[in-house]
């Protein structure tokens, strides 16, 4: 059965591929693209007639910066704050509760 849905029978292809889709149906990942586009062209694109690009290079990496420190920070408050009270001292939650 697991071979039939294999697409290169199992190998690292499969896993890599299996991931970068993981990642793309991600909700966080369309968000980054949805913000991230915009201020990647800005950066590099030139309106006619001007030698200023329509985002400046400061104001770009401030948002690209500050957009990946807010999604480090919310995944590590995330791992840390979200417990469960639970009786099993490994860690594991219960969450057919």
């Amino acid at each position: 059965m697991e071979e039939r849905l294999s697409f290169f029978k199992k190998n690292f292809w499969d896993f890599f591929f299996m991931k970068l889709f993981r990642n793309i149906a991600s909700v966080k990942y369309q968000w980054l693209l949805f913000m991230y586009i915009p201020v990647v062209w800005g950066m590099f694109h030139f309106p006619p007639g001007s030698k200023q690009p329509w985002v400046s290079a400061t104001t770009g990496l401030t948002f690209l910066a500050g957009g990946f420190v807010t999604l480090a920070t919310s995944r590590i408050i995330a791992r840390t704050k979200l417990t469960e009270n639970s009786d099993d001292k490994d860690g594991v939650l219960a969450t057919d509760k």
